[in-house]
């Protein structure tokens, strides 16, 4: 990281001289492009969060009730009704992550 500011700022510098526009606009179209940077990269981390949830939604429906672990007769109900409730909360993608951990993860279902 120490490395790294030195060498955005050289970059910085080399297009204002070459560009001939000011300091404050260099600094500015660079901040932009981090912001844009940054931006995709947690889009991408957020789509790829949300086709494992679509990926847990369908585990819980195709998968038997007796292959969750510690299963009970609601086990399957309770794991639809979260899945689906913390969509509608905003928290689908805690809940996807749980379901791997819990379900998947330690019983893979049957083919």
């Amino acid at each position: 990281m120490k490395k790294l500011i030195p060498i955005l700022l050289l970059a910085a510098l080399i297009v204002v001289m070459v560009t001939g526009c000011t300091t404050e606009d260099a600094l500015g179209t660079g901040m932009i492009v981090f912001l844009f940077v940054c931006g995709g990269i947690i889009g991408i981390i957020f789509l790829l969060l949300f086709i494992l949830w679509i990926v847990t939604l369908v585990d819980v429906i195709k998968r038997d009730k007796d292959e969750f672990p510690n299963a009970t007769e609601n086990t399957r109900t309770i794991w639809l009704v979260v899945l689906i409730v913390t969509f509608v909360v905003n928290f689908w993608w805690v809940a996807s992550i749980v379901y791997y951990f819990m379900v998947m993860k330690k019983m893979p279902r049957k083919k």
